[in-house]
């Protein structure tokens, strides 16, 4: 396994718009980010462990020291090319799909990346404000190697692109900041190219604990899932929906 360098990063991200810090261990990405002042345009930090790794809706990502991927991305800079945590999950894809020279990388909505019917990565976008600052946070994970504590998740390892991690971190934040740059980015179409279950059977699980079963039939321009449900269609915002035969 190929240790973070942090020289072959920076060599391969746009020059003099990112600070980075690359730690052997550290509680959470994201959390290390909300605590410190923003340094650049644009501040990296990557570690090789988490203790306190963050997923969506306050879940634990599980993130320990085996070559995974574990990063996150702060800036002040205003997005205005659509749904950002979307986005994130088409670059992350397009990244590792060029790497690996595969075509079997998915996106689950609204922010898994998915190999071989399981969780290989998630997108956590946050606002936060520290010391009078507003800013917001990118936290990305990708499981290389892992010993999964539930069935549903997976890793990439039999692509055998592991050593490639200080590249992949590299490209993935090079082309955030190339979507920052842009006043438009054509998402829509890239984002359901790369849906793992569009025009399926979906069940929703909404916040208040209900569910929903219907047909995934695409994006909305905001992000929100289009559902075709026995009452009609739907949109959906902020749930979680699981697939018939997949998780």
């Amino acid at each position: 396994m190929k240790q973070l360098k942090k020289d072959i990063i920076l060599a391969n991200v746009p020059k003099n718009r990112i600070n980075l810090d690359i730690f052997e261990e550290i509680d959470s990405t994201n959390e290390f980010l909300k605590k410190n002042i923003q340094s650049n345009e644009f501040n990296l930090v990557a570690s090789e462990k988490q203790t306190n790794g963050k997923g969506r809706r306050g879940k634990k990502w599980h993130s320990p020291k085996k070559g995974n991927i574990y990063m996150s991305i702060s800036t002040k800079n205003t997005f205005k090319s659509g749904p950002l945590s979307l986005i994130t999950g088409i670059i992350c894809t397009k990244v590792l799909s060029n790497i690996s020279q595969t075509e079997e990388i998915g996106l689950k909505w609204p922010n898994d990346l998915v190999f071989n019917n399981k969780k290989i990565g998630g997108i956590l976008v946050e606002k936060d404000i520290y010391a009078n600052e507003e800013k917001t946070i990118i936290g990305i994970g990708i499981n290389f190697n892992i010993n999964g504590e539930e069935n549903w998740w997976g890793d990439i390892s039999e692509l055998k692109i592991e050593d490639q991690r200080n590249v992949i971190i590299a490209k993935i934040t090079s082309e955030i900041i190339k979507a920052y740059d842009k006043d438009h980015f054509d998402w829509v179409n890239q984002w359901e190219n790369l849906c793992i279950h569009l025009n399926k059977e979906v069940k929703i699980n909404n916040h208040d604990s209900t569910t929903e079963d219907g047909v995934f039939i695409g994006i909305e321009d905001d992000g929100s899932a289009l559902i075709k449900t026995e009452s009609g269609m739907k949109s959906f915002k902020s749930s979680e929906i699981s697939i018939k035969g997949v998780y």
